[in-house]
């Protein structure tokens, strides 16, 4: 791997002629300085005990170092259905286009919804304001390479005092043997929305690797239900990295489903910025055949009066892999914080494998905390149950399973819901 990182760094890394402006172009060059000055991380940190960061390196080619965006269509962008259910719909394609589609009536509200290409070109302003702050160079050297190569990004604007009904949803698709995405979401103040971010699709190679980064900032009373689902083929390695800053009284709702992908990491968290700041994460992960899944999460209450809440449901299955860490974090002077922590994991095989560590880094004693993880097979009394009231043994495992997985999974859309259900059955079925 050494001489790999050798002559990654040896790769001339230059401004293009494909009109970034200067932020942009800063801001990339500092990622790929930073990404060849940091080491890969120590398999002694908890947070890579049980991953191989090599697993997640990729190959800076000169073609992603020249790369120049193509610039969408706009009369594709107008010729689709795809606005009947949806405020917005944004997606990439496999030649790395990335179009942004929004109903006509919220850019008169002043709503802004476009490939990160394009708004770093036409919202400089409100771009150099957050991209990068919560998740930039400096977060880690993964996050460093995205930061200087991505490919694929979308920036959602709400300003103040817009609430939007239909849900906004993204489809993102991997675009070759490396898929570096961006998504940049800024919520005004008193403003609410939904939104569906859902990776799907099949990677063409085996060793095809995505690295997605997210930002969110929610301001003041602002409202967000934020749906990811990773549902990638199984041939793909994921590496998702995604942070929200959470303001004055504003509350996020983050539901997440990891079904997908041979072998992925995502470190997921919010960051609790304000009085009555509230955070909700709840999460489903099923594994089946050898799947690898490896999954952070972070609530850090830097505020007083800030509330967290953490609950990860974990299926596993055949000879599959789940490993767990959750940070809670209360710094010295944010009293009166509530900070909880579940996880719980249900093993459908003697050969599978699941790590819990949940870890609190407390500096205030004026708070409530608390966190638990269970570990074990379905329960026989339960199974003994259902069948005694005529369920056929696999009927009633699938009973048990969408029981226990259903109090993580409210919040979601009645079609993600559907969807994740359906990979579920699939899942259980052998398929």
């Amino acid at each position: 791997m050494k001489n790999t990182l050798e002559k990654d760094r040896a790769i001339r890394f230059r401004k293009q002629d494909h009109k970034e402006n200067d932020f942009i172009y800063r801001l990339r060059k500092e990622g790929w300085d930073k990404y060849n000055r940091i080491e890969l991380p120590s398999r002694v940190r908890s947070l890579w005990r049980y991953s191989d960061p090599e697993s997640f390196i990729m190959k800076p080619l000169p073609e992603l170092l020249n790369f120049i965006p193509p610039r969408p269509d706009q009369t594709e962008q107008e010729s689709n259905g795809y606005l009947k259910n949806y405020s917005a719909y944004g997606y990439n394609r496999a030649d790395y286009m990335t179009f942004a589609l929004l109903d006509p009536k919220l850019v008169d509200k002043g709503v802004i919804f476009k490939d990160l290409f394009s708004a770093a070109l036409e919202n400089e302003e409100l771009i150099s304001r957050y991209l990068g702050r919560l998740v930039g160079s400096q977060f880690g050297k993964f996050e460093a390479f995205n930061s200087a190569l991505w490919n694929s990004g979308l920036f959602l604007y709400i300003p103040d005092n817009v609430k939007v009904e239909k849900p906004f949803r993204l489809q993102r698709h991997p675009s070759g043997p490396q898929t570096i995405l961006r998504l940049l979401v800024v919520v005004g103040k008193n403003s609410e929305l939904t939104l569906i971010d859902d990776y799907s699709g099949e990677c063409r190679k085996e060793e095809a690797l995505l690295n997605a980064v997210t930002e969110i900032y929610l301001d003041d009373n602002s409202r967000m239900n934020y749906n990811n689902v990773q549902r990638l083929s199984e041939n793909c390695r994921s590496y998702i990295t995604q942070r929200s800053q959470v303001n004055n009284n504003a509350k996020i709702n983050n539901v997440f489903a990891a079904l997908g992908s041979k072998y992925s990491k995502a470190n997921l968290g919010a960051v609790l910025n304000g009085r009555g700041a509230d955070s909700r994460l709840s999460g489903v992960i099923y594994g089946s055949d050898d799947q690898h899944f490896d999954t952070h999460t972070l609530h850090h209450h830097r505020v007083a009066d800030s509330t967290s809440n953490i609950n990860l449901k974990v299926v596993l299955n055949d000879k599959a892999i789940s490993a767990y860490t959750g940070l809670i974090e209360i710094n010295q002077d944010a009293p009166n914080c509530e900070a909880f922590q579940e996880n719980r994991n249900l093993l459908l095989s003697d050969d599978v494998r699941a790590e819990s560590i949940p870890e609190l880094e407390i500096k205030c004693d004026q708070v409530q905390c608390s966190h638990g993880a269970t570990m074990g097979p379905i329960d026989p009394e339960m199974l003994f149950y259902l069948k005694s009231r005529g369920f056929s043994e696999e009927n009633a495992t699938r009973t048990i399973i969408s029981g226990f997985l259903d109090t993580a999974l409210i919040g979601l859309p009645a079609e993600t819901h559907d969807i994740v259900q359906d990979i579920i059955d699939k899942k259980l079925r052998g398929k």
